[in-house]
């Protein structure tokens, strides 16, 4: 008999464990603060507390912290408030960063053609860009890292040829913050019809049969009139720019509308009761010049970005793997659009940017010299804005909008390759 020796084959994830121990004790760690900030400074008190009222009376209020909902977002979260908040928290913060870690595995399954042994400087790149808004929307108990992964996994679906499935998270994720949307727009400029009306499906289902369910037909109407008017018409573009203390003036808000009135007009940025004067304009304007430039801006944005989404419509999915890029490109442009479009943008919104922030970074780890100059412009100016959520002033100014829409800029430059 000849003796044979069986060699072992490393595991295929020993070159992950260092990043998921990494995950691990930062997800431990914010575990220990979100518990300590569960009674007095997290949203997810604000949704938990509006749950557990639904839960008990069948009625959605609008009292305890939670307005810039849909009627189906209080009845989704109601399931939370069968345990103590604090527990509840926690079990929140685990699932919400273990989505982050499988939106970042669909992400680099998509960008590297599957998992390698070890994650690639671009990997680590892209989420390194992303921890300081993943802290903000860790510790906050917000749902920033739910919709990332629904967005990232409407994505891989898409590219797997998988359109009806596709819709799906999108249209969770439509109804959970209305953003998405503007995913749906993309796709139905794409030709992707399934997708779209899939989305739309999910949204109506279950967006309007959730609450006529729950609390029937008069209620339903009742609060879907009382959200449009708190959500959409008292905190729209129009109505920040008109107002004359506009609301939600906190320099935590970077939505194009209200950075234009506090840099064009003599807007107080930290308007709390605790908190002192922070004026940040560099002119004062007449409100209607605001409008107008905001208009022009806005015009500018959507302008190009329908313009890039109607290109490589055929054939579907691209037979190359250079209109591959300019698609994938194209859907980052998007996701940037959604943020430079919307009337309220916290900076914790910035999660949402992952997926436009990892193409950079692919792009810099295959590509060199003067052709990754936008790029590197983007990641840089993104960095740096990133150490400006130190600075109040630097908020109050729109540091993070502009790193939008450096993310933008870059990617229109991949769409046009």
């Amino acid at each position: 008999m000849i003796a044979t020796t069986e060699t072992r084959r490393p595991s295929p994830w020993r070159g992950w464990l260092p990043l998921i121990i990494a995950g691990i004790v930062y997800t431990a760690i914010l575990s220990v603060v979100v518990v300590l900030r569960a009674e007095t400074s997290t949203d997810f008190r604000d949704f938990w507390r509006t749950a557990e009222h639904f839960r008990q009376t069948r009625q959605i209020s609008s009292e305890l912290g939670v307005h810039n909902y849909l009627p189906f977002f209080v009845i989704f979260m109601a399931p939370w408030t069968y345990l103590p908040l604090k527990l509840a928290i926690v079990l929140f913060t685990v699932l919400s960063m273990g989505l982050l870690a499988l939106a970042v595995v669909l992400v680099e399954a998509l960008l590297n053609g599957g998992l390698g042994r070890r994650p690639r400087k671009a990997t680590l790149i892209g989420v390194a860009l992303l921890l300081a808004y993943v802290h903000s929307c860790a510790v906050l108990g917000q749902l920033g890292l739910l919709l990332l992964f629904l967005i990232v996994a409407t994505w891989f679906l898409v590219e797997r040829g998988r359109e009806w499935e596709a819709g799906v998270p999108l249209g969770l994720a439509a109804l959970i913050k209305l953003l998405p949307v503007a995913l749906i727009l993309f796709f139905l400029l794409k030709l992707r019809w399934r997708v779209a009306a899939s989305a739309v499906i999910v949204f109506l289902v279950l967006g309007l049969g959730l609450p006529l369910a729950s609390i029937g037909y008069e209620q339903t109407v009742k609060q879907h009139k009382a959200f449009y008017k708190r959500a959409i018409k008292d905190h729209s573009a129009a109505a920040t720019i008109a107002a004359e203390k506009p609301r939600k003036a906190k320099f935590n808000n970077n939505a194009l509308p209200m950075v234009l009135r506090r840099l064009l007009s003599h807007v107080n940025a930290d308007p709390s009761p605790q908190g002192t004067e922070l004026y940040v304009n560099i002119a004062d304007l007449p409100r209607t010049a605001i409008w107008i430039i905001y208009l022009a801006l806005l015009a500018v944005f959507l302008a190009f970005s329908v313009a890039l989404a109607l290109r490589n419509r055929r054939p579907w999915p691209p037979d190359t793997t250079e209109d591959a890029a300019a698609v994938r490109a194209q859907f980052g442009l998007w996701c940037c659009l959604m943020l430079l479009a919307a009337p309220l943008v916290w900076t914790h919104y910035l999660v949402l940017a992952y997926w436009p922030l990892a193409l950079l970074a692919d792009r810099l780890e295959h590509t060199a010299g003067r052709r990754c100059r936008w790029c590197i412009a983007a990641v840089v100016f993104w960095v740096i804005c990133a150490v400006l959520l130190a600075w109040p002033p630097a908020r109050a100014a729109g540091a993070q909008l502009a790193s939008v829409v450096f993310l933008w800029l870059a990617l229109t430059g991949l769409a046009l390759r």
